[in-house]
């Protein structure tokens, strides 16, 4: 019989042969002394919490419960010395797998902390040694770049998920590989000819994959700012293209059949990017302390700077989402709900998310409640920033949907005045 992590008894299964590795598992039969069985202490939660699935994660999640446990019954202090001795991958695994009410009680600690939102642990990344030598050195010189502007990203309040690096890595490594194959040993010898032999080769690779590590190859500044800055020594870069919108009645009738396929917090989600202009990502990881309550008893949410007040409706069926996950939000004046999220474990991942109950179409469902937002006259750039988290670059992209110059609008009777002139009325 498995031991139990958090109080040390034998877990029998009722599955013949097998072992449970927690308490709450379904095929579990706790010991007498399981902390689940003391339903007066705050331990319960913990051995609640305490999930075998997944594997990965499993030995630092019990350590994490198990330091908690020990203190939880005691004062805030001991419970918050804890925390701070946690390592980040056992904080994660904590906060994301805790239940609702641990989560509410662990939360305003985190706050105290001043501990920066809880992420996934980053994926490691290494360069493959079966690369040749001169091959693997530009792919590890290329590596620690991105690195570097990973830092400078997160420093100016920027997010990346865990695999980001990964997965701008993975492309270059299988270029490497495909070099060495064709017997070019060097990033030197590569010419344009067996770049195309390789998107030939992989079909699925696009140009604009390879473009960062050929612009860092070729000793240029992969991460300069292109968005139509005049830079010495080279021309005016291309402008930002133009954003694919959707009308807003097509909107309409797109959330209308998320509504009839999805549950109810995909489709809130789904509202979220296509009304309020959140990005799949913001809509994933929104924290209830982004919800609140106002005198007036309506829901408000702060999707990026500024507090807006949702519709009836959508205020209500948000509210009672955030009442599984996070109760207590409604009363909560500060922003002690900070790591707590509110479509935990109702969304699906992020990336199903996007594909199956966005269609693929974020960017442009986000574009589309900009294009609303300016037919509705909300014309102000750092408004519509403020509000969306919208680049100023992405608004003036989508301003050119509209057929005039809205920032120089014109007296309605100087326009009169001359259009009499035009049609010889004057």
């Amino acid at each position: 019989m498995a031991k139990c992590k958090l109080c040390g008894g034998a877990i029998a299964c009722k599955a013949a042969g097998k072992d449970s590795r927690a308490c709450a598992s379904k095929m579990a039969v706790p010991p007498r002394q399981c902390w689940l069985e003391d339903e007066d202490s705050l331990k319960a939660l913990c051995a609640r919490s305490l999930s075998p699935m997944p594997v990965k994660g499993f030995n630092e999640r019990a350590a994490a419960f198990s330091a908690v446990g020990e203190v939880i019954d005691k004062s805030d202090l001991h419970l918050r010395s804890v925390i701070a001795n946690l390592s980040e991958v056992e904080r994660f695994e904590l906060m994301h797998h805790a239940v609702p009410a641990l989560k509410v009680k662990l939360s305003p600690l985190l706050v105290e902390l001043d501990v920066e939102k809880v992420q996934p642990p980053e994926r490691e990344v290494s360069i493959p040694d079966d690369i040749s030598e001169q091959l693997r050195t530009g792919l590890v010189e290329y590596l620690d770049r991105l690195r570097r502007r990973l830092e400078t990203v997160r420093k100016r309040g920027g997010t990346r998920r865990p695999p980001y690096l990964q997965n701008l890595l993975s492309i270059p490594i299988r270029l490497a590989r495909f070099l060495d194959a064709a017997g070019i040993r060097s990033w030197d010898a590569m010419r344009k000819r067996d770049v195309v032999a390789f998107l030939a080769a992989n079909p699925k690779v696009t140009p604009t994959q390879l473009s960062r590590l050929l612009r860092a190859l070729s000793e240029d500044k992969p991460f300069a700012e292109r968005r139509g800055r005049y830079v010495r020594g080279r021309g005016a870069s291309k402008a930002v293209p133009l954003q694919d919108v959707m009308t807003p009645q097509a909107v309409d009738d797109y959330l209308s059949a998320v509504k009839d396929r999805c549950t109810t917090p995909e489709y809130l989600g789904a509202w979220l990017v296509a009304k309020m202009g959140m990005s799949a990502a913001a809509v994933h990881r929104l924290t209830a302390d982004r919800l609140k309550v106002d005198p007036e008893g309506r829901v408000v949410i702060r999707p990026a700077e500024a507090w807006v007040v949702l519709p009836k409706a959508i205020g209500r069926q948000i509210g009672e989402v955030a009442d599984l996950s996070a109760p207590g939000w409604r009363e909560s004046k500060g922003n002690e709900f900070a790591h707590v999220r509110v479509f935990h474990k109702t969304l699906p991942k992020l990336d199903r998310f996007r594909d199956r109950v966005l269609g693929r179409d974020a960017w442009r469902l986000r574009a589309s409640a900009v294009y609303a937002a300016l037919l509705s006259g909300h014309l102000d750039r750092v408004t519509l920033h403020m509000t969306m988290g919208v680049s100023h670059a992405t608004i003036a992209s989508i301003e050119r949907h509209l057929s005039v110059d809205i920032h120089r609008k014109l007296d309605p009777a100087l326009v009169r005045a001359r259009n009499k002139v035009l049609t010889g009325d004057d």
